[in-house]
């Protein structure tokens, strides 16, 4: 009996030791926060900083800033209903440093390629950033040959050094024809990058009293057998608009509302189905539609009868649909003495 009491004190005991010290622990952590102990790794905590600070911090969206490298994009200009033209204006030939015409090109000749790339951010910038040059045969949805790429940085919008000019020396193919030149700015962690490929596919050709005939290929690229229809216009790229604006801004950025008044000022200068062949032009374009299987391709020709006398240049493009999406074009220039 006795040595059951002096065991049931011990258990007791050690509860209660037990409880004791789980009480003192309690206690300890809760004063610890107010305690400095330099030397444990405590030296730049919140005691020393003055104020407690949350373990996780929320990350403003406007820290993450993120680069917009473009260029004039026939697919993306298109995708927001304007019309585009496929002599492209920040993409153009030289030799020797004078600019060529791509009908002008020379069979197994060294040109150099030269692209303007623009910045869409006011705040981010690219650095070597990659542009990656290719051509094509000319026509629509012809297959892409590499040439090889060129590295630029790419400040901000409007800053020093904007637009940035990239280069790539391009020997001709040895077979004569005309070519469509690729450009595409490639970064990683691209802003909007439906608006990197930009294409310069163009074909000129005398008039002859006062007629004049193009015949090229229309592939289909996609996966599956695919109807191509083929609409045509005399957009050209106008004049840009005025840049003195007598009402001051409200703020630095544009709101929703000014970016929607933009909008609509480009559509309705730029827009799809706004810029039909001037009074007297005739152009034919056989066949309208085709209906072509994966990879295969078929010839189209697009026959131009100009007005009596006509002198100058007219240019008009020729564009590929299936269905609402733009699949690829050229633009055709008639040359025209007025005899």
């Amino acid at each position: 009996m006795t040595a059951r009491r002096r065991a049931s004190g011990w258990i007791w005991a050690l509860w209660l030791l037990l409880l004791a010290f789980l009480w003192w622990l309690a206690g300890f952590l809760q004063l610890r926060k107010f305690l400095r102990f330099e030397g444990r790794g405590d030296d730049a905590g919140p005691s020393q900083q003055g104020a407690r600070e949350p373990d996780c911090l929320p990350i403003p969206t406007d820290v993450y800033r993120r680069p917009d490298p473009m260029i004039y994009s026939q697919t993306y200009l298109m995708s927001q209903g304007l019309s585009v033209t496929w002599d492209n204006p920040d993409i153009h030939l030289e030799l020797g440093g004078v600019p060529v015409g791509p009908s002008d090109l020379v069979v197994n000749t060294e040109y150099d390629i030269v692209a303007r790339i623009w910045n869409g951010s006011n705040n981010a910038p690219a650095v070597n950033l990659p542009v990656r040059f290719s051509y094509l045969d000319f026509g629509i949805g012809t297959a892409n040959v590499p040439i090889g790429f060129d590295k630029v940085d790419l400040p901000v919008n409007g800053a020093v050094g904007h637009p940035a000019i990239a280069h790539r020396k391009w020997k001709t193919p040895k077979t004569a024809g005309h070519y469509c030149i690729q450009v595409e700015p490639v970064w990683p962690d691209d802003a909007n990058p439906a608006n990197n490929l930009g294409q310069e596919n163009t074909n000129v050709k005398a008039l002859n009293s006062p007629h004049a005939a193009f015949t090229f290929p229309v592939r289909n690229d996609g996966r599956l057998e695919r109807t191509l229809a083929l609409e045509i216009d005399g957009y050209t790229v106008h004049d840009p608009g005025s840049c003195e604006d007598p009402r001051p801004a409200a703020t630095a950025a544009m709101n929703d509302d000014e970016k929607e008044q933009h909008r609509q000022a480009a559509v309705v200068r730029h827009g799809r189905g706004r810029h039909p062949l001037p009074d007297g032009w005739r152009v034919t374009v056989d066949p309208p539609e085709l209906r072509i299987e994966p990879g295969k391709s078929g010839d189209v020709t697009v026959d131009v009868t100009a007005p009596d006398g006509f002198l100058g240049r007219q240019g008009i493009n020729v564009n590929a649909f299936a269905g609402d999406r733009l699949v690829g074009g050229v633009t055709l220039y008639v040359d025209g003495s007025g005899s």
